[in-house]
């Protein structure tokens, strides 16, 4: 804990500690949300359900997910986002080891909503606590280091996971689950209390939302912002609708598909998550030199490679490099969370980032969609139309206001 003061009076290693603190639920944060894709046919098979049926797992995680984001973002902005990110870690992992009691199909599907719902918190409650730790103009890349620490604990659950299959997949979340319980302590003890320390640029600490305002979330639609919010929501859903046509359903094509064993798979996954953790900086480094709006261009690129991706010659070296491309691509988003909190005032930050988790309302309906997709004509088609919308994405992101050029003026 420390005395009220500012931002920039704590020493450069102090605020980088903390920066390392408010990362490593983010690692199981990552870990414990792409289960659900991951580990979706060892589920399939264990609980035998067809494609529409383990798809629904997505729909309730993300339903879970968006009413958390919408809830505890404000509850962090009101109250602390320290104390809830501590809270939503230790929530996580109380609900990823309650995997243990799932034996059928309805189980499971509560066990997605309740981890959904604490995995909703993350993204608003940490940005809105490391972007108040350092300037404007190094955001892009903290944005991009975060988005490492994703992909990393994306990389992390491929790596373990390889070594589980249909009769043992409980042991991957339970993993997740201990990891995330760790985490909660670690920010507990690392991190400053927000409502002690100025954030940076400002002389006090920040202001509370208006006292007559019971839901915080109502000053993103007021003076003439309910444009802005409602296209960052649509750009947001289809970006989580384009990774799900695609990503969701990697293991499956390359399991069924092409018959590579879970050990291959895994492997695979692995080079995917590695490119986006390289990409993540590099597009940081973008969004700091050329501006938000540039990293567009990933998305296009991403768009491109899902193409490429299902027409290279089958093999495992050629869908390495392929996915080692699209993850590069993949990963031009991370910036959002910068982004999204430099649109609106200090004190919705938090609400503001939780943006970022509203676009699953578009993705809720859109994952069962895909598995009726991909039941109806296969999983080439589920994953072509995915790049399609990663393209619709991109023009949608460039239309968006520019914040590094004002900011800088």
């Amino acid at each position: 804990m420390i005395a009220a003061g500012r931002a920039e009076d704590l020493a450069p290693a102090r605020r980088w500690l903390v920066f390392g603190a408010i990362m490593v639920p983010y690692v199981f944060y990552a870990f414990c949300w792409n289960t659900e894709n991951f580990l979706r046919p060892y589920m399939a098979e264990s609980l035998r359900l067809s494609k529409s049926e383990v798809a629904a797992f997505y729909t309730l995680q993300a339903l879970g997910a968006m009413i958390g984001a919408v809830l505890l973002s404000q509850l962090a902005d009101r109250y602390g986002r320290r104390n809830l990110l501590a809270a939503v870690s230790a929530g996580i992992g109380a609900s990823a080891l309650s995997v243990a009691f799932v034996d059928d199909y309805a189980s499971a599907l509560a066990q997605r909503f309740v981890m959904g719902f604490f995995l909703g918190g993350v993204f608003g409650c940490a940005v809105s606590l490391y972007v108040g730790l350092f300037p404007p103009s190094i955001r892009g890349l903290l944005a991009g280091m975060v988005q490492l620490v994703y992909n990393g604990g994306d990389a992390l659950l491929s790596w373990f996971g390889r070594h589980y299959d249909a009769s043992n997949w409980q042991v991957v979340l339970q993993i997740g689950g201990a990891g995330a319980l760790l985490a909660a302590l670690v920010v507990a003890v690392v991190v400053p209390s927000d409502r002690h320390l100025a954030p940076w640029g400002g002389t006090a600490p920040r202001a509370a939302p208006a006292a007559g305002s019971a839901f915080v979330i109502r000053e993103l639609f007021v003076d003439g912002r309910w444009r802005l919010t409602l296209r960052l929501a649509l750009l947001c859903g289809l970006n989580f609708f384009a990774f799900q046509a695609f990503n969701g359903w990697v293991t499956t094509f390359l399991r069924e598909s092409h018959g590579f064993s879970p050990d291959t798979v895994g492997r695979v996954m692995t080079v995917l998550h590695v490119g986006s953790m390289v990409g993540a900086l590099a597009w940081g480094l973008v969004a700091d030199r050329l501006g938000r709006r540039a990293s567009a261009a990933g998305f296009m690129l991403a768009a491109v490679l899902i193409v490429v991706y299902l027409n290279v010659p089958p093999g495992v070296t050629t869908y390495a490099v392929a996915g080692f491309a699209y993850g590069f691509c993949l990963v031009c988003s991370g910036v959002w969370g910068p982004y999204f909190a430099e649109l609106y005032p200090e004190h919705l930050r938090a609400t503001a980032a939780s943006i970022f988790n509203w676009g699953r309302l578009v993705s809720l309906f859109g994952a069962l969609l895909a598995g009726a997709i991909a039941d109806a004509f296969g999983l080439a088609a589920i994953m072509y139309l995915g790049a399609a919308t990663f393209a619709l994405a991109a023009a949608l992101w460039w239309s968006l206001p520019e914040t590094l050029q004002r900011r800088q003026a």
